[in-house]
């Protein structure tokens, strides 16, 4: 294909690209972004839970 058309459709595949990196990026940071909090979250949990601080306390769950 020539001319204009040839043009919009290189200026369209390279949009598209530029798109599609930018989302995988923006979903990979989404996602480290998340994984982090919870592993903060879990972290706090642990750290601030009560029978985890007591080495006398029993093991045993409780419903």
């Amino acid at each position: 294909m020539t001319g204009p058309l040839s043009n919009a459709s290189r200026q369209l595949e390279e949009l598209v690209d530029v798109t599609a990196d930018w989302a995988t990026d923006l979903l990979r940071r989404t996602a480290a972004e998340m994984s982090h909090a919870l592993d903060r979250e879990a972290m706090q949990d642990v750290e601030g839970a009560e029978e985890w601080r007591k080495p006398t306390a029993g093991r045993s769950f409780q419903s």
